[in-house]
């Protein structure tokens, strides 16, 4: 193998392993985004009343 030839495989692996690096931080950043949102939908839920707990039961299909 020429040595040219063994630089531009280096320098290849070298660029898919920096975007793989990078797809891997901006998957993370999107996770942890959408955690963050169902966070605040979750608390934005207000709390049923507790007098209306077990009274009726629904049983209509």
């Amino acid at each position: 193998m020429d040595i040219n030839t063994v630089g531009q495989i280096l320098t290849e692996r070298t660029k898919v392993n920096t975007l793989d690096q990078v797809n891997v931080a901006l998957f993370k950043n999107n996770k942890e985004q959408a955690e963050q949102h169902v966070n605040q939908l979750m608390e934005s839920i207000e709390p049923l009343p507790v007098d209306n707990k077990g009274h009726t039961i629904n049983t209509k299909v």
